[in-house]
């Protein structure tokens, strides 16, 4: 069965088209309520509800608060677990993204003109022109803005995608019957265990690198790696024992992880200034030993 990501411009009615071709293929079709509620049940404790809006955050955010790296991890180890099924659709958080390595991932671009967006817009929602070009205007700029801040590229680019469709001069029933027959070609592959493997060690990753951060561990310090399913490697340097032992416990928390390796130095800076750690590299630093004799370096 095929694993499938499709991305479509608001206003497109890119959302019925996923769910037909999900019901012609017989698998699961994750929107944006689907993958809330896989979230939801899949044991990742730092997810909200409010978390899953796709909005990219404003400058003075990004500088005060973790919460948009949180909801990156969190909407990348959901769209990973999902795809270590093997099979299923999945519409948008960039999946076409997270998913580019992967051959057996096959990525649709759904697009049409302002025009006719505008005017799907006003016979299915029955508002106004004026409102449903504002409305479409307000939903691309944010979707632009958040695909920007997340994988630094705009999400309008072809490369990213295997079947890019305007549906200006196409029915609904046009665009599936294409993207069926795309699907149905010997090149489009089935995922190997490789892969899904791959898939699930990326995920398990993400939900350790969401739970640091949610318990306010500083991780620009540390490298974390899943080199076996179920199997975390922690690297770096803790700011003391104290948090060295915090962290071993937080990972070993997390719902997947069975086995926890670290490699993690302890750092004793002087006035312990932890905030300042930046502004402090010119300064002596002491590094602890498994002995507790403080070592100049």
């Amino acid at each position: 069965m095929p694993l499938i990501t499709i991305n479509y411009s608001f206003g497109t009615e890119g959302k019925d088209i996923a769910q037909t071709v999900a019901q012609k293929l017989g698998v699961e079709l994750f929107d944006d309520k689907k993958l809330r509620t896989f979230v939801t049940k899949s044991e990742v404790s730092t997810f909200t509800e409010n978390r899953f809006d796709l909005q990219a955050p404003g400058f003075w955010q990004r500088l005060r608060s973790r919460e948009p790296q949180v909801y990156l991890d969190i909407m990348e180890a959901a769209v990973y677990d999902i795809a270590r099924k093997g099979e299923g659709v999945i519409i948008g958080h960039g999946s076409q993204m997270l998913l580019r390595d992967f051959s057996c991932a096959f990525h649709v671009r759904l697009l049409s003109t302002l025009k006719l967006r505008v005017e799907n817009l006003v016979s299915n929602q029955d508002i106004s022109r004026d409102a449903a070009a504002e409305l479409i205007a307000k939903y691309d700029k944010s979707q632009k803005a958040f695909f920007r801040y997340a994988f630094q590229i705009d999400f309008d680019k072809p490369s990213l995608y295997d079947l890019v469709i305007n549906m200006d001069k196409m029915k609904k029933r046009t665009v599936t019957r294409l993207i069926m027959e795309a699907l149905e070609s010997e090149d489009i592959q089935t995922c190997s265990f490789d892969a899904l493997s791959s898939m699930e060690k990326l995920a398990l990753e993400r939900k350790i690198h969401a739970e640091l951060l949610e318990k306010q561990i500083d991780i620009s310090t540390l490298k974390i790696a899943v080199p076996k399913i179920g199997e975390a490697e922690i690297t770096g340097t803790a700011v003391s024992q104290e948090e060295k032992d915090r962290i071993i416990e937080i990972v070993n928390s997390v719902h997947g992880v069975s086995h926890v390796r670290t490699d993690l130095s302890v750092w004793i800076y002087p006035l312990r200034f932890h905030d300042f750690r930046a502004l402090m590299w010119n300064w002596s630093i002491y590094k602890i030993d498994d002995t507790d004799k403080p070592v100049i370096s």
